[in-house]
Protein backbone atom coordinates (compact mmCIF):
# COMPACT_ATOMS: atom_id res chain seq x y z
CA UNK A 1 0.00 0.00 0.00
CA UNK A 2 1.05 3.42 -0.40
CA UNK A 3 1.05 6.17 1.72
CA UNK A 4 -2.33 7.74 0.21
CA UNK A 5 -4.18 4.37 0.50
CA UNK A 6 -2.91 4.36 4.69
CA UNK A 7 -4.15 7.39 5.55
CA UNK A 8 -7.46 6.89 3.43
CA UNK A 9 -7.43 3.13 5.15
CA UNK A 10 -7.00 5.37 8.52
CA UNK A 11 -9.43 8.04 8.86
CA UNK A 12 -11.82 5.23 7.10
CA UNK A 13 -11.02 3.38 10.29
CA UNK A 14 -11.31 6.09 12.58
CA UNK A 15 -14.58 7.35 11.33
CA UNK A 16 -16.05 3.74 11.62
CA UNK A 17 -15.03 3.44 15.05
CA UNK A 18 -16.01 6.62 16.37
CA UNK A 19 -19.72 5.85 15.05
CA UNK A 20 -20.13 3.11 17.54
CA UNK A 21 -21.60 3.64 20.63
CA UNK A 22 -19.34 3.65 23.78
CA UNK A 23 -19.04 0.51 26.23
CA UNK A 24 -20.55 1.31 30.03
CA UNK A 25 -17.41 -0.16 32.59
CA UNK A 26 -19.37 -2.77 34.95
CA UNK A 27 -20.90 -1.69 37.81
CA UNK A 28 -18.22 -3.19 39.84
CA UNK A 29 -14.83 -2.31 38.41
CA UNK A 30 -14.62 1.22 40.34
CA UNK A 31 -15.13 -1.26 43.38
CA UNK A 32 -12.73 -3.63 42.53
CA UNK A 33 -10.04 -1.41 41.59
CA UNK A 34 -10.32 0.78 44.60
CA UNK A 35 -10.30 -2.59 46.88
CA UNK A 36 -6.90 -3.20 44.87
CA UNK A 37 -5.29 -0.17 45.80
CA UNK A 38 -5.82 0.00 49.21
CA UNK A 39 -4.69 -3.62 49.62
CA UNK A 40 -1.44 -2.27 48.01
CA UNK A 41 -1.12 0.07 50.55
CA UNK A 42 -1.61 -1.85 53.14
CA UNK A 43 1.01 -4.39 52.39
CA UNK A 44 4.02 -4.83 55.33
CA UNK A 45 6.72 -2.90 53.93
CA UNK A 46 8.77 -6.60 53.32
CA UNK A 47 5.60 -7.39 51.15
CA UNK A 48 6.64 -4.25 49.03
CA UNK A 49 9.19 -4.39 46.20
CA UNK A 50 12.88 -4.27 47.93
CA UNK A 51 13.74 -1.22 46.71
CA UNK A 52 10.79 0.47 48.22
CA UNK A 53 11.90 -0.67 51.78
CA UNK A 54 13.17 1.65 54.13
CA UNK A 55 16.82 2.32 53.64
CA UNK A 56 18.00 0.71 57.08
CA UNK A 57 16.46 -2.63 55.95
CA UNK A 58 17.55 -2.24 52.59
CA UNK A 59 21.42 -1.60 53.88
CA UNK A 60 20.93 -4.14 56.50
CA UNK A 61 19.04 -6.94 53.47
CA UNK A 62 22.12 -6.03 51.33
CA UNK A 63 25.19 -6.67 54.15
CA UNK A 64 23.21 -10.09 55.55
CA UNK A 65 23.21 -10.97 51.63
CA UNK A 66 26.99 -10.05 51.09
CA UNK A 67 27.63 -12.24 54.60
CA UNK A 68 25.61 -14.94 53.46
CA UNK A 69 27.09 -15.55 50.30
CA UNK A 70 30.90 -14.85 52.00
CA UNK A 71 30.14 -17.31 54.78
CA UNK A 72 28.89 -19.82 51.84
CA UNK A 73 32.38 -19.67 50.07
CA UNK A 74 34.61 -19.53 53.00
CA UNK A 75 32.56 -22.65 55.10
CA UNK A 76 31.92 -24.52 51.27
CA UNK A 77 35.80 -24.31 50.56
CA UNK A 78 36.45 -26.01 54.12
CA UNK A 79 34.20 -28.63 53.79
CA UNK A 80 35.38 -29.54 50.43
CA UNK A 81 38.39 -29.90 51.76
CA UNK A 82 37.37 -31.87 55.11
CA UNK A 83 35.56 -34.30 52.67
CA UNK A 84 38.66 -34.83 50.31
CA UNK A 85 37.50 -33.59 47.29
CA UNK A 86 39.02 -31.17 45.24
CA UNK A 87 38.01 -27.51 46.16
CA UNK A 88 36.40 -26.11 42.24
CA UNK A 89 37.33 -22.63 43.17
CA UNK A 90 40.98 -23.89 43.74
CA UNK A 91 40.83 -24.06 39.69
CA UNK A 92 39.52 -20.57 39.60
CA UNK A 93 42.36 -19.46 42.20
CA UNK A 94 45.32 -21.17 40.14
CA UNK A 95 43.10 -19.14 36.84
CA UNK A 96 43.22 -15.79 38.11
CA UNK A 97 46.48 -15.96 39.55
CA UNK A 98 47.76 -16.56 35.94
CA UNK A 99 46.60 -13.25 35.22
CA UNK A 100 49.31 -11.85 37.57
CA UNK A 101 51.35 -10.45 34.70
CA UNK A 102 48.60 -9.45 32.86
CA UNK A 103 47.58 -7.13 35.64
CA UNK A 104 51.34 -6.35 36.73
CA UNK A 105 51.51 -5.22 32.64
CA UNK A 106 48.39 -2.93 33.04
CA UNK A 107 49.42 -1.64 36.60
CA UNK A 108 52.67 -0.23 34.81
CA UNK A 109 50.39 1.05 31.59
CA UNK A 110 48.58 2.78 34.21
CA UNK A 111 51.56 4.44 35.89
CA UNK A 112 52.92 5.32 32.57
CA UNK A 113 49.56 7.26 31.77
CA UNK A 114 49.69 8.90 35.01
CA UNK A 115 53.00 9.78 34.80
CA UNK A 116 52.81 11.39 31.63
CA UNK A 117 49.74 13.25 32.59
CA UNK A 118 51.50 14.90 35.36
CA UNK A 119 54.57 15.99 33.24
CA UNK A 120 52.34 17.17 29.93
CA UNK A 121 50.35 19.48 31.94
CA UNK A 122 46.22 19.69 32.94
CA UNK A 123 46.14 21.80 29.62
CA UNK A 124 46.35 18.85 27.33
CA UNK A 125 44.28 16.34 29.27
CA UNK A 126 41.53 19.21 29.29
CA UNK A 127 41.79 18.84 25.43
CA UNK A 128 41.59 15.23 25.20
CA UNK A 129 38.65 15.28 27.73
CA UNK A 130 36.45 18.11 25.76
CA UNK A 131 37.39 15.96 22.34
CA UNK A 132 36.03 12.69 23.76
CA UNK A 133 33.04 14.52 25.23
CA UNK A 134 32.72 16.09 21.36
CA UNK A 135 33.05 12.49 19.65
CA UNK A 136 30.61 10.86 22.67
CA UNK A 137 27.88 13.62 21.94
CA UNK A 138 28.48 13.08 17.75
CA UNK A 139 27.46 9.70 18.31
CA UNK A 140 24.27 9.54 20.22
CA UNK A 141 23.13 12.93 17.84
CA UNK A 142 24.42 10.75 15.01
CA UNK A 143 22.01 7.55 16.26
CA UNK A 144 19.28 9.71 17.22
CA UNK A 145 19.21 11.16 13.58
CA UNK A 146 19.41 7.48 12.39
CA UNK A 147 17.11 6.11 14.49
CA UNK A 148 14.37 8.92 13.64
CA UNK A 149 15.23 8.49 10.02
CA UNK A 150 14.04 4.73 10.29
CA UNK A 151 11.84 4.85 12.68
CA UNK A 152 9.97 7.87 10.82
CA UNK A 153 5.54 7.32 10.02
CA UNK A 154 6.18 9.71 6.69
Amino acid sequence: MNEQNEKQLEQLIHRELRKLPELPAPQTLVHRVMLAVHAKERQHWWQRPWLTWPLPMRVTSSALCVATVTALVYFGAGAWQAAGIVNPLDRIWQWVGSLSPLRDWLMTLVNAVVLVLQKAGQQYLLIALGVAVTMYLMCVAAGTACYRLAFNRR
